[in-house]
């Protein structure tokens, strides 16, 4: 697999060098967000690494208490 830049013109991918496929070949193409986006993308990653998020709200304070759960 190799990787071209290009620019969006309408319903088309201008690239900026002539790739080495055949006509007809299909394509995969993947837009990259904006700064902007990438660093909203990055906040949230870190709020959710430091708060977690809900899983049930079931607290163990150890190990044991999953298997005397279940009786």
């Amino acid at each position: 697999m190799k990787t071209y830049k290009g620019i969006v013109k309408g319903n088309t991918v201008v690239l900026k060098e002539k790739p080495d496929v055949q006509d007809g070949t299909e394509a995969l193409v993947l837009v990259k967000a904006t700064e902007a986006e990438e660093q909203e993308i990055i906040s949230c990653q870190k709020a959710m690494m430091e708060t977690g998020f809900p899983m049930g709200k079931l607290l163990y304070k150890d190990r044991g208490e999953l298997h005397d759960r279940r009786k």
